[in-house]
C-alpha cells in the first residue's frame, strides 16, 4: 500500500504541475524493461524482464520525470534459488544550469515481492544530467548521481552509492512521437549492522528500457 501511495502522489504532482504548465510540455512513455540484479559480490544473480511507464514534464528551466518499472526476476547462477517481482519508482527533479547541464535530485525506491526474497531499497539521488543534440530529432542524455541515505528492508547502511545513466531519444523535434531507450546502473555498498564479520553486502542493478513516448 505504501508503494501504491508513493506512485499515486508522484504521478499526481506531475499531472498537477502539467495542468499549469501547458500540455505541450508533457510526455507519456511506455517501455519494455530488462534487468540484472546482484547481491553479495555477484554470488546471488537474478535476471528478468517487465514493463515501465513514465511521465515527463518540462517547464522553463525545470524538468520532472517519474518512472515506474515492474520486473519479474528469476535466478541466474550463483546461490540464487527463488524468483521474485520488483517494483521500482524513480523521480528525477532537474534545474537547468548552463551548457545543457542540469542539477538533479529526487529519489529511487525499489520494493520486492515476496518482501524478503531480495533487498528492498530506497535512497535520495543528488547529481547532474547533461542533454545533447546528436542530430536532427535525436538527443543523448548522460547522468551521474550520488545515492544518499540508503535504507534496506533487511537493515544495514551504505556509506557510498552511485548511479550512472545513459539515454537516447529519436523522433519528431516537437516531441509528439519519439523512440526512447535508456540504460541505468546502480551500485550501493551496503554494510550489515552489528559488526558482522565479512558483513559487506554490495547491491547492484543494471536496467535497460526501450519504448516510445508521446507528447501531449
Amino acid at each position: 500500500m505504501a508503494m501504491r501511495r508513493l506512485v499515486v502522489v508522484s504521478l499526481a504532482l506531475c499531472v498537477g504541475a502539467a495542468a499549469g504548465a501547458g500540455a505541450q510540455h508533457v510526455s507519456l512513455g511506455v517501455q519494455g524493461a530488462f534487468g540484472d540484479y546482484r547481491e553479495v559480490d555477484s554470488s546471488l544473480v537474478y535476471r528478468g524482464a517487465g514493463i515501465a511507464g513514465a511521465v515527463t514534464l518540462f517547464w522553463h528551466k525545470l524538468g520532472v520525470d517519474v518512472e515506474v518499472t515492474r520486473l519479474s526476476y528469476d535466478p541466474h547462477g550463483g546461490g540464487a534459488d527463488s524468483s521474485f517481482k520488483s517494483t521500482q519508482v524513480d523521480m528525477h527533479l532537474r534545474w537547468y544550469i548552463a551548457n545543457q547541464v542540469s542539477f538533479e535530485t529526487g529519489f529511487t525506491k525499489r520494493t520486492m515481492d515476496p518482501e524478503f526474497a531480495a533487498q528492498s531499497m530506497g535512497a535520495v539521488r543528488i547529481g547532474a544530467r547533461g542533454l545533447y543534440s546528436i542530430g536532427t530529432g535525436a538527443s543523448l542524455s548522460l547522468r551521474g548521481n550520488y545515492l544518499a541515505g540508503s535504507k534496506f528492508s533487511g537493515g544495514g547502511s551504505a556509506g557510498f552509492g552511485v548511479e550512472l545513466g545513459l539515454g537516447i531519444s529519436v523522433g519528431r523535434s516537437d516531441g509528439r512521437l519519439r523512440a526512447t531507450g535508456d540504460y541505468g546502473f546502480q551500485r550501493v555498498n551496503r554494510k550489515r549492522t552489528g559488526g558482522v564479520v565479512g558483513g559487506d553486502v554490495p547491491i547492484q542493478q543494471s536496467l535497460a528500457r526501450l519504448g516510445v513516448s508521446v507528447g501531449l
